[in-house]
């Protein structure tokens, strides 16, 4: 039943665009918001790669990209495509470097249902930006018995047998 109310929509707002019209990057993502909604990926992937492909060129804000990275984590629930990963990093970076208070407003204020994806991809950004470091004493050949060591719990000392 929604692919049937999103169709027509999706149908007025191309050809709206077709007549002349100029639509703005924010009804861009709204129409990729609602295909997504009317499980129409095809659609919202298009959209998405176009507002992207373009983003030096047609002055899109902080705001916009932020809503641009959910789509893909979305996207990536949806089709498993790693790409889709890899794109919503990009757009949650720019979105700070375009505005860092808007992009912070925007993720703090999601739906609690859109939450997990912010929170995914802070974690995931943080990390690829940030890796920590190996030591370079880090032994990455652990015997068996140095791991047992740690896997031991602590009531199983010797001073509880006295």
């Amino acid at each position: 039943m929604k692919t049937y109310l999103i169709l027509p929509l999706l149908l007025l707002m191309a050809a709206l665009g077709s007549c002349g019209h100029t639509d703005s990057i924010s009804d861009d993502v709204a129409t990729a918001e609602m295909a997504l909604a009317g499980e129409d990926v095809a659609t919202t992937r298009h959209i998405c790669d176009k507002l992207v492909g373009h983003k030096d060129s047609n002055g899109i804000e902080a705001t916009e990209m932020a809503r641009l990275s959910i789509l893909y984590m979305e996207l990536n629930e949806r089709t498993d495509d790693p790409e889709t990963v890899e794109l919503a990093a990009q757009c949650y970076r720019d979105a700070f470097k375009l505005n860092a208070d808007s992009a912070r407003h925007y993720y703090t204020n999601l739906p609690i249902e859109l939450d997990k994806y912010a929170m995914t991809l802070a974690t995931l950004v943080q990390s690829l930006d940030n890796p920590r470091e190996i030591p370079a004493d880090h032994d990455s050949q652990s015997s068996l018995d140095s791991i047992g060591q740690y896997l031991t719990p602590a009531c199983h000392s010797d001073s509880i047998a006295e």
